[in-house]
């Protein structure tokens, strides 16, 4: 245990210099972009969701995930039998939840349920993803999750999971949860659930029985401290691309939908699949 939080440690030393990096470049005109204050209901939305960011805050007991949802600005939602969730990463309100919310919404023309892991302020959420664990006590946030799961799982023909950054730690605890109490014949519900991940703050998961993907960029401080420090660690399809920034709509989604992740198996993403087809890219092609 003491060599793991050496080892650790060192990553996070070693990887200070990206750190500044974060939340850059701050690209207001991806869609739904979290550094656009247009993009917010109003000033004062934009003002909590900044302040929100910065003030270190520490109330674990404050709030647990809950269900309101987004749907597509433009168009009928696909209603395919299908429940999509999204988990949050670090320095998100409620307002910034929504603007992912809305991302996720309009790119894969779902209705998108949220589930929010509460910001501390960017300090502590840092410091929280870097001792690799969520500072929120395990029975709040990964036993709601996993529940949520598990009744997704039993009435829908298909369940898929997208979380990003200090999210991926909150799902490696809750999706163990779920696998411990989906034993026996309710084993084969896991054959439903598909996770994808982005900038996943985790040191691992080793969960073979579900099918996940993992995205990252290369220069982004949390992913290299997370999942970029140790892929091997973690079950499923991996894809990264050599680029900066953490934040879902500003950075991720855009690398995404363009197809400019990189596949370690040469394989395409069925992430990129579930896209429909008006918006979909050429997925990039393996340099391994």
């Amino acid at each position: 245990m003491l060599t793991r939080a050496l080892q650790r440690a060192q990553t996070v030393i070693k990887n200070l210099p990206y750190l500044p990096h974060v939340l850059s470049p701050l690209e207001q005109g991806a869609p739904w972009s979290e550094c656009n204050p247009g993009n917010y209901e109003s000033a004062q939305q934009f003002t909590h969701a900044m302040v929100a960011t910065m003030l270190p805050i520490f109330a674990p007991f404050r709030e647990v995930p809950h269900l309101p949802y987004e749907v597509p600005a433009a168009g009928a939602a696909i209603d395919d039998g299908q429940a999509w969730f999204f988990l949050n990463g670090i320095c998100t309100d409620r307002n910034v939840l929504r603007l992912n919310g809305k991302a996720l919404a309009d790119r894969f023309q779902r209705r998108i349920h949220l589930m929010h892991n509460p910001s501390d302020g960017m300090f502590l959420d840092l410091l929280e993803c870097m001792v690799g664990r969520t500072m929120q006590p395990i029975s709040t946030l990964e036993s709601s999750v996993a529940s949520i799961l598990k009744e997704a799982l039993e009435k829908h023909k298909k369940v898929v999971l997208i979380a990003h950054s200090q999210g991926g730690i909150i799902t490696t605890g809750a999706l163990k949860k779920l696998v411990q109490e989906l034993i026996g014949s309710r084993a084969r519900l896991l054959n439903k659930l598909e996770v994808y991940t982005f900038a996943s703050a985790a040191t691992e998961m080793d969960l073979p029985q579900i099918y996940a993907e993992h995205f990252y960029h290369s220069d982004d401080f949390v992913a290299r401290i997370g999942i970029a420090d140790n892929p091997e660690a973690f079950s499923g399809r991996k894809f990264y691309y050599k680029a900066a920034g953490h934040l879902l709509n500003a950075h991720y989604l855009p690398s995404f939908a363009a197809g400019k992740f990189v596949s370690a198996d040469g394989q395409p993403s069925r992430l990129l699949a579930h896209l429909p087809t008006s918006t979909k890219a050429r997925p990039a092609t393996s340099r391994h």
